[in-house]
């Protein structure tokens, strides 16, 4: 598999944007070819929602931010090359969050669908969740455990689990003004855990 496949396509024109023609061309390449062999060697824990997160979401910027690294980067530098990327994507799901949003009720939909969406996206193999509310004013959960911290942490990466988590910031940022979400920490930041709280605004 390639970059070019997955939501972060439009890697290689920003590699040349920020580096040139050849220095670009030569940092995306590499990036592919350290994305392919991760995705070749990773585990999927054989289910889908965990390989469509791997292969579409986790790999594309660990293997940007590997080759950054390689080229001489430090850390910040490279963590804010690849922020720029994941922000992007980022981005697009608070469009639809915003569309979801616009519609009537929409607290009250979210609050229907959420258990059922979690469990089907996130599932126990890769999340472990702890529902601590779901009631009229305010939907909350914890995530004990997560593939993007364990994966980060077993590829020698743990700093890059803070750019996944601070996404989750601008993709919710979308349900504004109707579902504000709050968070106090993260595993990635070195919290005990990840927590979501969504309130009824």
């Amino acid at each position: 598999m390639r970059i070019n496949e997955t939501p972060f396509a439009f890697l290689l024109d920003d590699c040349i944007r920020e580096f040139g023609e050849e220095k670009g061309r030569n940092v995306y390449k590499e990036a592919d070819d350290i994305f392919s062999k991760l995705e070749a060697g990773a585990d999927c824990r054989d289910n889908d929602a965990i390989r469509e997160h791997i292969q579409m979401k986790l790999l594309p910027p660990m293997a940007y931010y590997k080759t950054l690294l390689a080229e001489g980067y430090d850390k910040d530098t490279a963590l804010s090359f690849v922020r720029k990327e994941t922000q992007k994507t980022a981005k697009k799901k608070k469009a639809a969050m915003a569309k979801m949003a616009r519609l009537p009720f929409a607290y009250s939909l979210y609050r229907m669908c959420v258990k059922k969406f979690m469990t089907k996206n996130f599932p126990s193999a890769g999340w472990k969740t702890e529902w601590v509310r779901c009631g009229g004013k305010e939907i909350h959960f914890n995530l004990h455990s997560c593939i993007y911290w364990d994966m980060c942490r077993e590829y020698a990466c743990p700093e890059l689990c803070t750019v996944y988590c601070e996404n989750d910031n601008i993709s919710f940022s979308g349900l504004l003004p109707k579902i504000r979400f709050e968070r106090s920490g993260t595993l990635g930041n070195g919290a005990d855990c990840c927590d979501f709280h969504f309130r009824k605004a």
